[in-house]
């Protein structure tokens, strides 16, 4: 009976019961979007820096970490090239010898990295030759090819086949100067391989430096998937005594991002269950304070306080278990259309976008148990708004609130 009489009551005044299933409906999608945006955002910034710019795994010498540069080249190189060999999780590696150093054009000279590479390895670890908007891959230009970013090549005022000159230091601290050619002009999700960073063939920097072929100070690697980044890196620290750290310890900013991204979610999903929470409660007690003399009469024939309580809560739950999947079937609807309609395209933030390593377009990205714990918060906060004016309405007293009009 309690709960039929429930039901009843919702439907006496539709327009306002459309009203605060409307806000639940459309708070529960908002949230839904919101994480979703959150997510492809922080999941866009992870992706372009792993295949653009750090990898899942680098080894080192323990000395680099102090003075980055030649003086402290990796201990037995040749043992590192075999990882992808003996570990199934390992998908490619790329040996690199960085160096800083100078590039200069006929117009302007600017302070870079190079990095020294093999080109085949490094096209798998970092999908480098996906990249270019000009020229090719290394080929084109058979002495002394470079690879440079589209900003670079716009501060150097170069194009592809110009000549450079690149300056370094060998181990001496002797100055070594080379003439390259841009053999291709690259625009990576990286802001900092765009700013600073060209390439160069392994064999031409050390070359040009005196140094042997297996003189390196970077390996990276690239893993089949996340899920084993911890144990792939317990087994790569067994096999050598050389520096291994993760990405995530390379670039403490990823913990930061995604603590900062998680702590906005909870913010925003408070805020609008905040405000749901106080609509919930204004809603039922305008309800409760119209009733007041057909809740007296209730009480007057003998109607327990306690049913009269759950009345209350009943309707409140039973407005938010309506509107509640309404805004999760909305949300989902919402993500499914720009999965299959190319994303939410922000190009023209895009300049934006990528200083931060992000994506113009974003593709909605969340988990299936999100749906689940939302409308169970959904469900908490209605029946946390029905507790005041349940209260209220149970402490009505009967013959003061049958003489009211």
């Amino acid at each position: 009976m309690i709960l039929s009489l429930a039901w009843k009551n919702i439907w006496r005044s539709k327009r306002r019961s459309f009203v605060v299933m409307s806000a639940v409906a459309i708070g529960v999608w908002s949230i839904i979007f919101m994480v979703s945006f959150y997510n492809s955002m922080i999941g866009a910034i992870s992706r372009n820096s792993l295949q653009h710019d750090y990898s899942h795994i680098q080894i080192h010498h323990e000395g680099y970490l102090s003075e980055p540069g030649l003086g402290f080249q990796v201990k037995k190189p040749s043992r590192l090239l075999e990882f992808p060999s003996q570990i199934s999780d390992i998908q490619a590696v790329s040996a690199r010898l960085i160096v800083n150093g100078m590039v200069a054009s006929p117009k302007t000279n600017l302070g870079i990295q190079v990095y020294a590479i093999d080109p085949a390895d490094e096209r798998a670890v970092t999908a480098l030759s996906g990249f270019l908007t000009a020229g090719d891959y290394f080929t084109n230009i058979k002495r002394n090819p470079i690879l440079l970013s589209q900003k670079l090549a716009e501060k150097l005022k170069v194009k592809v086949r110009s000549k450079v000159v690149i300056t370094v230091q060998d181990l001496e601290a002797n100055i070594r100067a080379g003439a390259f050619r841009v053999s291709g002009i690259f625009h990576s999700k990286s802001p900092r391989i765009n700013n600073g960073v060209i390439y160069v063939r392994h064999q031409d920097l050390s070359k040009l430096i005196n140094l042997p072929d297996t003189a390196f100070n970077e390996f990276a690697y690239l893993l089949k998937d996340n899920e084993s980044l911890i144990e792939t890196k317990q087994m790569m620290e067994a096999k050598t005594n050389n520096l291994v750290r993760t990405y995530r310890e390379i670039a403490p900013e990823f913990d930061m991002i995604e603590e900062g991204s998680a702590i906005s979610k909870q913010v925003i999903t408070v805020i609008v269950m905040l405000a749901l929470l106080f609509g919930i409660i204004n809603t039922m007690l305008m309800a409760v304070l119209e009733r007041t003399k057909e809740i007296g009469m209730l009480r007057a024939i003998g109607m327990f306080k306690r049913k009269i309580f759950l009345m209350i809560v009943l309707e409140t739950f039973m407005i938010s278990l309506v509107s509640a999947p309404v805004g999760l079937m909305t949300g989902f609807l919402t993500n499914v259309y720009f999965e299959k309609n190319g994303g939410l395209d922000l190009s023209q933030y895009a300049g934006a976008l990528e200083q931060y390593g992000g994506d113009a377009i974003f593709y909605p990205e969340i988990a299936q148990s999100t749906y689940l714990l939302l409308m169970l918060v959904v469900m908490m906060t209605a029946l946390i708004g029905a507790i005041y004016p349940a209260i209220k309405a149970v402490n009505l007293k009967p013959l003061e609130a049958i003489r009211k009009l």
